[in-house]
């Protein structure tokens, strides 16, 4: 697919409704992974023990980046000049500049790849964006124009300013006028491949959160069942305090008073070691912190909650008992 959209670029969109769409190719494409090789800096191979630094590489068409929206940070996109015969240039990502010329200026910087006689020199520097999957650590990439370094095989972007499920019918037509015998297969925007790429995440988000349910309730269930007895119990303090002139109101706040007390002395315990063990699942998180502070405060409203029913409905009923048969309890 990719030889016959070289031949026939700049590929465009005529359908009305999709002339604002923008088209270009990748050897990788979204998430597509793609091939590492080992490069050295200028001057480095000859030497044997330098080992080199593995970085991925992207065969692409001018103006990748700006369909990818991926910002140039610096120096110049690739040229219709950027082709066969012509000086051989890279584009790198800021990932790669940190790791291969850390605190250096990386445009003009010249590199080899291992058994490539050639050297690449460095025109411009873009954002660092994900390679094979969401939550990956930066990955250093190296772009190479696709008219210099052909791939018989490669991915269309197409971004476009409506809903990009409608583009898809439009696309393969406009592909099918270039060549008929063009394979273009698993067409997917990037809304679905995000999905994908998130799918075992939020699987397993679901099952933590449903255990995490299941926890909740069961802490819910046993904070009720503890208080309650331990509110229980004292049926015969409340009806003596009542025999001696106290109010069913003062001895209610009493009540209530000490077993939020140790309610809450208990949720803030939680917190204080739910705080450093919450480390561990920063991976599995996206877009949400560790210290999520609405998930805290939302977990201690609920077990508050609890613990206040559980102190109010005992105590509730202590106090509409006669004191006489609250007594008897003794």
């Amino acid at each position: 697919m990719a030889c016959a959209l070289i031949e026939k670029w700049p590929f465009r969109l005529t359908h009305r409704r999709f002339r604002e769409a923008v088209a270009t190719v990748s050897s990788n494409g979204i998430f597509g992974g793609g091939f590492a090789g080992t490069i050295f800096r200028e001057g480095e191979q000859a030497d044997p023990n330098n080992r080199g630094t593995l970085v991925g590489f992207d065969d692409v068409m001018p103006g990748y980046f700006r369909a990818a929206r991926i910002p140039t940070i610096s120096g110049r996109d690739f040229t219709d000049f950027d082709r066969e015969y012509t000086k051989p240039v890279v584009i790198i990502n800021k990932a790669m500049a940190d790791l291969v010329w850390p605190g250096q200026e990386p445009l003009g910087k010249r590199f080899t790849i291992v058994v490539d006689p050639h050297q690449y020199e460095v025109i411009g520097v873009v954002g660092t964006t994900l390679v094979g999957q969401v939550g990956e650590d930066p990955q250093p990439v190296a772009y190479l124009p696709l008219r210099q370094q052909y791939s018989p095989f490669g991915s269309l972007l197409v971004r476009t300013a409506g809903d990009p499920e409608a583009a898809m019918g439009a696309v393969r037509a406009q592909v099918n006028q270039l060549d008929r015998n063009l394979a273009l297969t698993n067409g997917r925007t990037v809304e679905q491949l995000l999905a994908q790429g998130l799918w075992a995440a939020r699987m397993g988000a679901a099952l933590l959160g449903l255990f995490g349910s299941l926890a909740l309730i069961l802490a819910s269930i046993g904070i009720y069942g503890v208080l309650s007895y331990s509110v229980a119990q004292r049926t015969s303090e409340i009806g003596i305090r009542m025999a001696l002139g106290a109010q069913s109101q003062q001895v209610l706040k009493l009540v209530l008073r000490q077993g939020m007390l140790l309610a809450g002395v208990g949720v803030l315990v939680g917190v204080a070691m739910a705080l450093p063990i919450t480390r561990f699942a920063a991976t599995l998180l996206y877009g949400v912190s560790v210290w999520d502070p609405v998930t805290y405060i939302s977990i201690a409203f609920v077990l508050m909650a609890v613990a206040l029913l559980a102190c109010y409905m005992p105590a509730r009923r202590a106090t509409r008992i006669d004191p006489l048969v609250a007594l008897r309890f003794e």
